[in-house]
């Protein structure tokens, strides 16, 4: 089982917005807070990376055998600290140092904690081992864009995000939600990226 091609609506966007339902889905993750970016911020991605592979190998030869590689980073805000932030002023309202994070890169539904423990247990030595967990989650109704290019023209294209869910009657009910489409390296060029920008929203 190929995770983007099993569910590929899922990684999927255009780059106008558009409004989509999410289903529930379960993936491997680590916490993180802080500025994105930085150097703890960079291992983490590729230690998840690596840990993944490794859940990938205990179920080769299988008839679970599946592969999952696209890094995911949901990002929110506490807002008893901070107050209610928007979409399109994410990254600009609040001091970054307050901001949340978890890694996570998507993985098939009868993975369990269990095999994330055994896995834990086997790959020591893949940096923080013992942090990753199971997360699942339920989207719903979001609303997404393609984003195309280095991620600080996130914060050109998140208004426009905005400006759809307000016209549409929506305001953001949830985490801020990244899908890397594109694996990325820090020193590398980001005028390739391409980065699913996905909000959770009511009416």
């Amino acid at each position: 089982m190929d995770l983007r091609q099993q569910y590929k609506s899922y990684y999927t966007a255009r780059e106008q917005p558009e409004v989509v339902e999410i289903e529930q889905a379960s993936y491997v993750s680590i916490l993180g807070k802080g500025s994105p970016g930085t150097a703890i911020f960079y291992e983490k991605k590729k230690a998840i990376k690596e840990f993944v592979t490794a859940l990938e190998k205990n179920h080769a030869e299988t008839d679970f055998a599946f592969s999952s590689s696209v890094v995911e980073i949901f990002y929110w805000f506490d807002q008893e600290k901070v107050g209610y932030v928007d979409i399109g002023n994410f990254y600009t309202t609040v001091d970054l140092d307050f901001l949340q994070y978890r890694i996570a890169i998507r993985i098939p539904d009868f993975i369990t904690i269990e095999h994330i423990k055994q896995v834990a247990g086997q790959k020591q030595d893949i940096p923080f081992a013992g942090d990753f967990e199971l997360f699942t989650y339920t989207a719903g109704t979001c609303v997404q864009l393609l984003h195309v290019g280095p991620f600080a023209g996130e914060l050109d294209t998140l208004p426009v995000l905005q400006k759809f869910a307000t016209s549409n009657g929506f305001r953001k009910s949830g985490m801020h939600h990244e899908i890397h489409l594109t694996h990325f390296e820090p020193g590398q060029s980001q005028q390739h990226l391409q980065t699913i920008l996905r909000d959770p929203v009511t009416r």
